[in-house]
């Protein structure tokens, strides 16, 4: 019985040092279309400045001139963007910004964000 108990003991010692696979996973990035880069121009209507990824909605009007907004539901972690340079209210409601974004395949009026250009010519990529 003692056996038992020890061998059980190790085995459940030894399967809580292993790390698991999904621990050293992160989510794909295979559900947008990278092939395709289209850009934006247009006013943040409201930023979601935070990790793991930002996220905003632009302002821009449509060929018609008609408004509509543009969901960039994932972009870069917040933290590598202000390593770069890019803080929060350089990109706060009401900024003027080019964005650029590649859609999701599910969704293509949703787009991961690829660039961010700001007006006076500073550019920050994912």
């Amino acid at each position: 019985m003692k056996t038992k108990l020890t061998t059980m003991a190790f085995a459940c010692l030894l399967a809580m040092a292993v790390p698991a696979p999904m621990a050293f996973a992160h989510h794909s990035f295979a559900v947008f279309d990278f092939d395709i880069q289209t850009p934006f121009d247009g006013t943040v209507d409201s930023v979601k400045f935070r990790n793991p990824h930002i996220a905003l909605t632009l302002k821009v009007k449509d060929q018609n001139g008609k408004e509509k907004l543009v969901e960039f539901i994932q972009g870069a972690p917040a933290n590598m963007l202000v390593r770069n340079g890019l803080r929060p209210e350089m990109i706060a409601p009401g900024s003027h910004i080019i964005a650029i974004g590649s859609p999701l395949r599910e969704d293509p009026t949703k787009f991961f964000l690829r660039t961010i250009k700001l007006d006076d010519g500073s550019e920050f990529k994912n």
